[in-house]
């Protein structure tokens, strides 16, 4: 996953926890051919998105991309 965003709005409620649970679902179901893992990315500084993605089992690779971003990865 690129990009994993939920509107300032909306945040804080619980909606962005859940849609990453419903897609996590979706994905291991193989829609787009087998699959191992899902990686997402993130910014150092969002501590918000670190908390979420690890309490749904998303572990950091230690890798980050070119852009300076931290890759983390959940095995399917």
């Amino acid at each position: 996953m690129y990009r994993f965003m939920i509107d300032k709005r909306f945040q804080g409620k619980g909606y962005g926890k859940e849609a990453l649970r419903k897609a996590i679902e979706t994905l291991k179901t193989f829609p787009c051919g087998k699959a191992t893992s899902i990686k997402i990315i993130y910014t150092k500084d969002n501590t918000k998105s670190k908390k979420i993605y690890e309490s749904i089992g998303f572990i950091d690779t230690g890798d980050v991309n070119e852009d300076g971003e931290i890759i983390a990865q959940i095995e399917l």
